[in-house]
């Protein structure tokens, strides 16, 4: 029996993805920096400190995808 562990990774806006696991949670945001005129990716992760909700940067990243890859 499969199970889904897909996660989603959809743009908000130019620049700018939430990544969520495939049961909708949102885990965090990947957002497009350019440092030094450098292309990279920064990962940031949801974390919920109740009664709030906290942002932990995860790192930045050449790709993309390796960002997201580091929320799931």
């Amino acid at each position: 029996m499969a199970t889904a562990t897909a996660s989603a990774l959809r743009r908000i806006r130019e620049g700018y993805w939430r990544v969520s696991a495939a049961d909708g949670r949102v885990l965090g945001y990947v957002e497009e920096t350019r440092p030094g005129g450098h292309l990279r990716y920064a990962a940031t992760r949801l974390v919920a400190v109740s009664p709030a909700i906290a942002t932990l940067p995860i790192g930045e990243f050449h790709d993309r995808e390796d960002a997201a890859r580091a929320l799931r």
